[in-house]
C-alpha cells in the first residue's frame, strides 16, 4: 500500500470511528448529525459553468449556473439522489458570477455583475438583491467586476474584492467593499494598490484579510469594522497569486500562481512574511484552494492548456503536491471546487459541451 493510499484508509478509519462514537454516545438521533457523503455521479444543472458550494450537513448542493436562456440561477440538488430539488432565479448573466455560503449554511450570496443576491438556502428563495456603490471614477469609465468574496465567522459581513474601473489602457484602483448581512447594506471600503484581483481568504480570527492582486497579495484588516489597508507581503509583487486559503489555525496561508507553469507560496501571516515558493503544476488560481474536512491537505483544479483537468491535493503539512491522491473529473473545463464535510467527498462544478454539470467525486 503506498504512503497516499495508506493516508486515505487512515482518514476512512477515522471517520468511522466519529461515527460510531456518536451512535453509541447517544443513539440513532445523534448518529442522524453527522454529515453525510454524496453519491458519486454526474448531475446536469445548467448550460454555462457551476460554482458549487455545500451545506454543512453534506446532504444540498447548491450550484450557481447559467439556464439555456442566459440567465443566472441557484440548483439546490440532493447529494445523494443527484436530484434537482429547487431552483432561485437571479436574473439575466451578467459577467463571471461569484458565490460564498455562510458558515451555517443558511445564506447564499451571489454577486451577478454589479448587484449582491441574498438568497435563503431553504427554499432556494431570493431574499434581496442589492447593488453595489458606484466605484470611484473618472467619467466614461466602466466599473470592475467582483473578483470574489467571503464570508465572515459569525455570518454578520460579506467581504467583497471589487477589480478596479477601467477605460482603454487605463485602469484604477481596486477595492474591498464591507457587507453587513443584518442590515443589507454595504459599509466600509478600502482601496487597493492595484487594478486587478483575485478572490479574498479571511483568517480564522476574523479580522484579516488576504487578497491576491496585479502588484502583490495585499493585506487588509477588518478589525473593529472599518477596513483599513496594512501591508503588501514582501517578496510577492510579481508573484501573481490569486488562489488564497488559509490551514485550519491560520498559521500559515497558501497563494497559488498560474506563473512558471504553477506555483504554491507558503506565507506566515503572522509575521507577512514570504516563506518559500513551489513549483507545482498548472492550476486554476482564480479558484481558491479548498482544505479537507480534517485539515489535512488542500485540494486544488488542475487545467493546463493541453486540456487536462485534474483535481490534485496538497499536503497542509509539508506544502508538497500528491499526484498519486489526484482524480480525474469527467468535465473539459473546470468552474469550482467544493469538499464535502465528511471528509471523503469533493463536488466539482464545470462543462462539457453546452452542459454545466455537478460531479461528485468519492476520496
Amino acid at each position: 500500500m503506498s504512503a497516499s493510499q495508506r493516508a486515505k484508509a487512515l482518514r476512512r478509519v477515522t471517520l468511522l470511528a466519529a461515527t460510531t462514537a456518536l451512535v453509541l454516545a447517544g443513539g440513532g438521533a445523534r448518529a442522524a448529525s453527522a454529515p453525510v457523503s454524496g453519491t458519486p455521479g454526474v448531475v446536469t444543472v445548467g448550460s454555462g459553468q457551476a460554482l458549487p458550494s455545500v451545506s454543512p450537513d453534506g446532504a444540498t448542493a447548491y450550484v450557481v449556473t447559467t439556464d439555456s436562456d442566459g440567465n443566472l440561477v441557484v440548483r439546490a440538488v440532493d447529494t445523494r439522489s443527484g436530484q434537482v430539488t429547487g431552483t432561485a432565479p437571479l436574473g439575466a448573466a451578467q459577467g463571471s458570477p461569484q458565490s460564498a455560503l455562510s458558515p451555517d449554511g443558511s445564506r447564499l450570496y451571489v454577486v451577478n455583475g454589479l448587484q449582491l443576491s441574498v438568497v435563503a438556502t431553504g427554499g432556494p428563495t431570493v431574499l434581496a438583491t442589492v447593488p453595489l456603490p458606484d466605484q470611484p471614477r473618472p467619467t466614461g469609465w466602466s466599473q470592475g467586476l467582483v473578483s470574489g468574496l467571503v464570508v465572515g465567522p459569525d455570518g454578520s459581513e460579506v467581504y467583497l474584492v471589487q477589480q478596479g474601473p477601467s477605460a482603454w489602457r487605463q485602469g484604477g484602483q481596486a477595492r474591498v467593499l464591507a457587507f453587513g448581512t443584518a442590515q443589507r447594506q454595504f459599509g466600509s471600503t478600502v482601496g487597493l494598490p492595484a487594478l486587478n484581483t483575485g478572490a479574498p481568504a479571511l483568517h480564522p480570527n476574523g479580522r484579516d484579510l488576504y487578497i491576491g492582486g496585479g502588484a502583490g497579495l495585499y493585506h487588509v484588516s477588518a478589525a473593529g469594522g472599518t477596513l483599513t489597508f496594512v501591508r503588501t507581503v514582501p517578496g510577492t509583487a510579481t508573484n501573481g497569486d490569486n488562489g488564497l486559503a488559509f490551514t485550519r489555525d491560520g498559521g500559515r496561508l497558501f497563494a497559488t500562481s498560474p506563473n512558471s507553469g504553477g506555483t504554491l507560496d507558503l506565507i506566515d501571516p503572522a509575521t507577512d512574511t514570504l516563506l518559500r515558493s513551489i513549483r507545482t503544476v498548472p492550476v486554476r488560481s482564480d479558484v481558491p484552494p479548498r482544505l479537507s474536512a480534517d485539515g489535512s491537505r488542500f485540494y486544488l483544479l488542475q487545467q493546463d492548456s493541453s486540456g487536462t483537468t485534474a483535481v490534485i491535493s496538497v499536503d497542509t503539512a509539508t506544502a508538497t503536491v500528491d499526484t498519486a491522491d489526484s482524480l480525474a473529473p469527467q468535465e473539459s473545463a473546470l468552474d469550482g471546487l467544493a469538499v464535502g464535510p465528511d471528509g471523503h467527498t469533493l463536488y466539482v462544478g464545470g462543462t462539457n459541451d453546452t452542459d454545466a454539470q455537478l460531479e461528485v467525486l468519492g476520496l
